[in-house]
């Protein structure tokens, strides 16, 4: 059995998560992949519920679990991501951006990567607020640094091999730093180029030149800002997924927030889905099992081709269909194909 831990979450969380699941118990029986999946409450229908955003109940739960598939969370976030991506050691934030064929982008070959450090820069949270003041600190250390940046070049060496380093080094001497180290690591991967970026000046490239970039490799905010950015370019930011991982862990959950204000029944299931396929992705890569790869991109091949399609898509991509809708749609053609 492969134990997957479970954050439904909150607004339109448990809705895309169900939603998932029953596409992930399909691939799980046609590939044999013996997933089972364990509830684990936190967000804030659970601080409601129980006074606390993330019980130590849900916590042990995914501590002992293989991995982690999460919802989006709503205002308690700092409460149950940032505290998992530290507790957890989750140093590594795996951002991929891709166009995809159907969907209305602002250029159409955007294939590029964030990789975010994840545990520290100023939302390591080390802070002092008065009533006159407010101080946040910026940390950066060379051990994280080193391997967040080990982390973007291996990456690099199996797709365009290229890294761009964003910082913000000509005001922060911290930034500075980041941007020093990652290029001492750089220097052991000589089939690699390496530029480095001020994060201004590539919020501006992203725009105008996006196709420019491969992997880009920033501190732990300005991956966070860049994102949404990236998510734009794109088309949606319901089709957007990420992974948070460490050695021997990985926490996989979509980019965009929880989404209130929307209709849960027409909620965009897209990114979560391919956040479960990343998922099963790195378990492939962590149990040295195959199937779980080709489960991983059957999903992805049923996103690729609903959006092509067009027929079935959800209100934020121009269509009228519901979240069953969408994931039927998915499960048929993940049938097709199996057979």
């Amino acid at each position: 059995m492969v134990r997957i831990s479970v954050i439904r979450g909150d607004g339109i969380g448990p809705k895309i998560v169900d939603a998932t699941l029953k596409v992930l118990e399909e691939v799980s029986d046609l590939y044999n992949l013996g997933l089972e999946f364990i509830d684990a409450p936190a967000g804030d229908n659970t601080l409601r519920e129980f006074g606390e955003a993330l019980p130590r109940s849900s916590l042990e739960k995914i501590a002992s679990s293989d991995a982690c598939l999460k919802g989006p969370v709503g205002e308690t976030a700092k409460d149950v991501i940032v505290y998992l991506r530290q507790y957890l050691d989750l140093y590594a934030n795996i951002r991929p951006f891709k166009t995809f064929r159907g969907i209305k982008s602002y250029r159409r070959n955007i294939d590029f990567v964030i990789v975010r450090e994840n545990t520290e820069d100023l939302y390591r949270g080390v802070e002092d607020v008065g009533p006159d003041h407010a101080v946040s600190l910026l940390i950066i250390t060379r051990k994280r640094t080193e391997r967040i940046a080990k982390t973007a070049f291996d990456l690099a060496s199996r797709r365009r091999k290229k890294v761009t380093i964003i910082h913000k080094g000509n005001v922060l001497r911290s930034y500075l730093f980041f941007r020093d180290v990652a290029l001492e690591v750089g220097r052991r991967y000589s089939d690699v180029n390496v530029e480095d970026m001020y994060v201004d000046n590539a919020a501006y490239q992203l725009i105008v030149n996006p196709e420019r970039f491969d992997i880009i490799l920033t501190p732990n905010m300005f991956g966070d800002i860049l994102s949404d950015e990236a998510a734009g370019l794109i088309g949606s930011i319901g089709l957007t997924c990420s992974a948070n991982i460490s050695e021997r862990y990985g926490l996989f959950e979509p980019v965009h927030g929880s989404a209130p204000d929307i209709n849960p029944e027409y909620a965009n299931p897209l990114g979560q889905l391919l956040t479960a396929s990343m998922m099963l992705e790195w378990l492939s890569y962590k149990k040295e099992e195959t199937e779980f790869m080709e489960a991983s991109i059957q999903i992805r091949e049923a996103v690729e081709a609903i959006l092509e399609n067009g027929s079935t898509l959800t209100p934020d991509l121009g269509g009228r269909a519901r979240t069953d809708d969408v994931i039927n749609k998915i499960i048929e053609y993940i049938r097709k194909k199996f057979i």
